[in-house]
């Protein structure tokens, strides 16, 4: 079963017939109607979705670009008929985007202006979760829409420990703070430049290797089974990956997860196949 972002939390939506239960201010700008539908305002106009088109909505705002496939195969259970109608019901309400793949057959989703407005006014409860809208690096899809996938996994694993995932928190939001910090001490003398360095890599509950600060693809926070408050960084490998940078993520404690990773640092005399997760 996928998991979607449900509320303030990961949950599953087999099985829901609604979505749940909004803020108070939330429900008094939506009503319901027909045929198991809510109409939801923004700027004036009602866009109508059911509760699987509306977990189309939280997850691809979250991961900012999803593929079809994905979609289809962990929040439909792998129904194309009943995901192809309300993905072109999302298509006409002009909430997604469909992007496709120039070198193959997949079709990358991704929120509108007004999807990204919709999902934010009434999806969400958990304030904390970015929402995002359209693509930013079009050569870069096909390892962005693979988080996702990588979350799902993840997510099972939390699930089955008792564990309720939280929020996902992608590395542009990550690198954008981070980022904006050390832009601050560049101008520093060599060594307290250094320190504080640590203390910003610290403070994201990152690590330092070989002078870099590791940055996840996607970061999972998540509520165990005794209510404590954890987190897991992830990070997606493919072919594209070389030796030195998968033991540097291996290093910062991230999970790895394989796309399309063939063990090409094995080739290398870096044997790190056995840390790659298959997806």
């Amino acid at each position: 079963m996928g998991r979607s972002l449900h509320d303030d939390s990961l949950r599953p939506t087999r099985g829901q017939g609604e979505a749940g239960e909004r803020a108070p201010e939330q429900n008094r700008r939506d009503s319901r109607t027909q045929h198991g539908r809510t109409a939801y305002q923004l700027s004036g106009r009602n866009y109508h979705l059911n509760s699987n088109q509306a977990a189309i909505l939280r997850d691809v705002g979250a991961f900012r670009t999803i593929t079809a496939e994905s979609l289809r195969r962990h929040l439909y259970q792998g129904d194309a008929e009943r995901f192809k109608k309300d993905l072109s019901n999302l298509t006409d309400q002009r909430l997604v985007t469909v992007q496709p793949d120039s070198k193959g057959s997949d079709r990358y989703i991704s929120l509108t202006r007004n999807g990204k407005g919709v999902t934010e006014s009434h999806l969400r409860s958990n304030s904390n979760q970015t929402i995002y809208s359209g693509i930013v690096k079009k050569r870069e899809l096909r390892h962005d829409a693979a988080i996702y996938d990588v979350y799902q996994k993840e997510a099972q694993k939390i699930s089955k420990s008792g564990g309720t995932p939280k929020r996902v928190v992608l590395d542009f939001e990550l690198k954008k703070d981070v980022n904006r910090q050390l832009s601050k001490i560049q101008n520093l003398p060599p060594t307290e430049r250094e320190r504080q360095r640590k203390e910003i890599a610290d403070a994201h509950e990152l690590t330092i290797v070989k002078g870099k600060i590791q940055i996840p693809d996607v970061r999972v926070e998540y509520e165990s089974r005794d209510q404590e408050q954890c987190k897991v960084d992830l990070e997606c490998v493919t072919g594209h990956y070389k030796a030195d940078q998968i033991a540097a993520k291996a290093a910062a404690g991230f999970k790895l997860y394989n796309q399309d990773y063939r063990g090409r640092s094995a080739e290398r005399g870096e044997d790190l196949v056995g840390e790659v997760i298959s997806l």
